[in-house]
């Protein structure tokens, strides 16, 4: 298998469009556009600022793979200031959806978690997105899921190293 990998800036985007995989990086990012699309018009819904969202989802997450949620974290992964990380998260607390608690393990840090509030919130806004998506997945076999799961796990990190190279370049 070969793969283009483009380091001149100057190399037309014609060249690259002969490349395996070219139109589904196109599909992959109307997906993307599609449910950035869903996910305002829940969002607006609940009266969520889209940064609220991003939080929750964050927070979340990371008590899925059981990490610890703290404003630093989550300012990183929001690419936020010290300061708007704060309002988001009085918004949330504010509203229900987050609590601020010390860490068991350093009583100076401070941790972030989700409120039984904000699983409802959560379970409202995307339930209907599952509802439909769920039926598409079923048609393919678990040896194609997985494989898909494996792709789109790789774009996932193809992703966050040109992030990563954009930063590193000033």
């Amino acid at each position: 298998m070969s793969a283009v990998h483009p380091s001149d800036p100057s190399e037309s985007r014609d060249m690259m469009r002969g490349a395996p995989g070219f139109e589904l990086m196109f599909l992959l990012q109307k997906f993307t556009n599609e449910a950035d699309r869903y996910a305002e018009t829940v969002r607006r819904r609940h009266g969520l600022a889209r940064n609220d969202v991003h939080a929750l989802s964050a927070v979340m997450e990371a008590e899925r793979q059981g990490e610890r949620a703290t404003p630093g974290a989550l300012r990183e992964r929001l690419v936020l200031s010290s300061a708007a990380m704060t309002s988001v998260i009085d918004r949330l607390e504010a509203s229900g959806h987050l609590e601020r608690r010390h860490s068991s393990t350093d009583r100076r840090q401070i941790e972030v978690t989700p409120t039984p509030s904000a699983r409802e919130t959560g379970r409202e806004m995307f339930d209907p997105m599952v509802r439909h998506m769920l039926p598409v997945l079923a048609e393919y076999t678990p040896a194609q899921l997985e494989l898909v799961e494996g792709m789109v796990a790789r774009l996932i990190q193809a992703i966050t190293d040109a992030r990563n190279e954009v930063n590193a370049s000033g």
